[in-house]
């Protein structure tokens, strides 16, 4: 209601006439619907962020890299990945974006990753018993989404252009591409990716298949029926602008293990093997000689050790909560040393 007072108060003190006065009502009305918040110009995003103008071509510039820090990190099967953290103004920032913008508009039901409510589990769920499961996984899947698919989806939310490039430009890095690292980036990666879930859905359901995306992994699973739609499939991720690591592209058929995300889907979800063993065997040698000469006898370095194990019984506990709460009261009977 205070934007339309000031819109009536700018009109009769002369600043604004009756055009302009009708487009800005116009605009504040698309926002109010789409349920986000008004944004003017640069000026106004400037005072909204508290950005003083001799920074602002650090926040909307080619000088954005110097808000990041970069760093890498392994991956389990080889190769870095490169994190790009923002600095503290810039991670408020963007949590702002995220928490009153990207957060307000629904995401494709086929998308489990990044979504409140959805975990590993609800991926793996639509995949079970069945006959062929296929699993994509997609190149490079932040750095993949560019500046114009960002600014896009602000557009579509109703911004005007020029609050379409400076909330783009907050969001994407001096390369204009979704630094991995950023609070933003695993909304809108889910929000710009509604067409492909869309497209690979409905071919899915065309052939009476299963389908789900959880970031860069995408699974396909039915009857042998769908492994015609494999060309089909790869021409859709490609032309929606990704590409597919081949080295990690799998067909499991129903006498092979089966798995999505790191579970076994064979007949129900069920959680590996080695992560159960991992468990019994470092709760065991803990109670029995301790927490320090276990690690120095296999030879662990990890820093939070014991998070480490908390972790993998809250993961079985979310798939199976008689054997997670099991795991859970075992470490939680152990002497640990903080």
């Amino acid at each position: 209601m205070d934007d339309f007072i000031n819109i009536s108060m700018a009109f009769d003190k002369g600043i604004i006439d009756e055009c302009q006065k009708k487009l800005l009502t116009e605009y504040i009305e698309r926002l109010h619907m789409n349920n986000v918040p008004i944004i003017y110009n640069l000026r106004h995003l400037r005072k909204l962020f508290d950005i003083p103008r001799d920074e602002q071509n650090k926040f909307f510039g080619h000088e954005r890299s110097l808000l990041y820090k970069t760093f890498y990190i392994p991956k389990k099967n080889g190769g870095y990945r490169k994190i790009e953290a923002p600095n503290e103004k810039l991670e408020k920032i963007q949590c702002w974006i995220k928490e009153k913008i990207l957060d307000n508009f629904n995401v494709s039901e086929y998308a489990k990753g990044f979504k409140k409510g959805t975990n590993i589990v609800d991926n793996a769920l639509p995949h079970c018993s069945k006959e062929v499961l296929i699993n994509i996984d997609i190149n490079n899947f932040f750095p993949s989404i560019k500046y114009s698919s960002v600014f896009r989806m602000f557009n579509y939310m109703g911004y005007t252009k020029e609050v379409c490039h400076l909330l783009t430009r907050l969001c994407t890095n001096a390369e204009n591409v979704l630094p991995q690292g950023a609070p933003t980036s695993p909304a809108i990666s889910n929000l710009v990716n509604l067409k492909l879930d869309k497209r690979l859905s409905s071919l899915a359901i065309s052939g009476g298949a299963a389908y789900t995306r959880y970031a860069d992994d995408i699974t396909f699973s039915g009857d042998k029926l769908i492994l015609k739609y494999i060309k089909l499939i790869k021409r859709i991720i490609n032309e929606e602008g990704y590409s597919i690591n081949d080295k990690k592209f799998r067909i499991q058929f129903k006498n092979q293990r089966q798995v999505v995300t790191g579970l076994i889907v064979n007949s129900r979800v069920k959680a590996n093997k080695q992560i159960f063993n991992e468990l019994d065997k470092a709760i065991y040698f803990i109670k029995r000689y301790g927490i320090q000469d276990h690690m120095a006898h296999e030879n662990i370095n990890r820093s939070a050790y014991k998070e480490h194990l908390y972790g993998l019984a809250y993961f079985i506990n979310m798939i199976d909560r008689t054997q997670g709460k099991y795991y859970i009261e075992q470490l939680n009977s152990i002497e640990w040393l903080y």
